[in-house]
């Protein structure tokens, strides 16, 4: 076996035992629906800043139904970000956002953190909210966007109010 086969066979090994323990965990919880609207909501808010940084930094102009969907698959990112990773992630708001970005930038070459985790989320039983998660490929998008998304996804979705975490 080649190095790259063995890195990439430990990584798959990694995140299959990573999704099954938070599979577990995330079982046992179910998210209010207040919860997961605010995440639709700050999801949706952080991809249109995320459409903002890429025009006025004119990396990328989408047409009006390209930014629609974006704006769409950003709502159902925000659910998964509130209903499983939010809570596990310490820290105020700013800093659980830059997490969630920087390893979003990292896990872009395997589909991404948050596509990976939509089968324990909430947004597995909406089918359009799923398709949508296909939407706005960005693996080609520099470290600052993934950044700009997550800060934006984190402040917008903010401290957990009610307590579920």
């Amino acid at each position: 076996m080649r190095q790259n086969d063995l890195q990439r066979a430990a990584i798959m090994a990694l995140t299959a035992a990573g999704s099954t323990a938070l599979k577990r965990w995330v079982g046992n919880r179910r998210p209010r629906m207040g919860r997961l609207l605010r995440g639709a909501a700050a999801g949706a808010g952080a991809a249109g800043v995320l459409a903002a940084y890429r025009a006025l930094t004119r990396q990328h102009q989408p047409a009006s139904g390209e930014l629609v969907d974006e704006i769409l698959a950003g709502a159902g990112k925000g659910v998964i970000y509130t209903a499983i990773l939010d809570p596990l992630l310490p820290g105020p708001p700013l800093l659980r956002g830059a997490t969630l970005g920087s390893v979003e930038y990292l896990a872009a070459p395997w589909g991404g953190l948050l596509r990976k985790m939509s089968h324990l989320s909430p947004v597995e039983r909406i089918p359009i909210v799923g398709a949508l998660m296909d939407a706005g490929e960005a693996e080609d998008d520099p470290f600052l966007a993934y950044l700009v998304f997550g800060l934006a996804l984190g402040l917008l979705s903010g401290d957990d109010e009610e307590g579920e975490g």
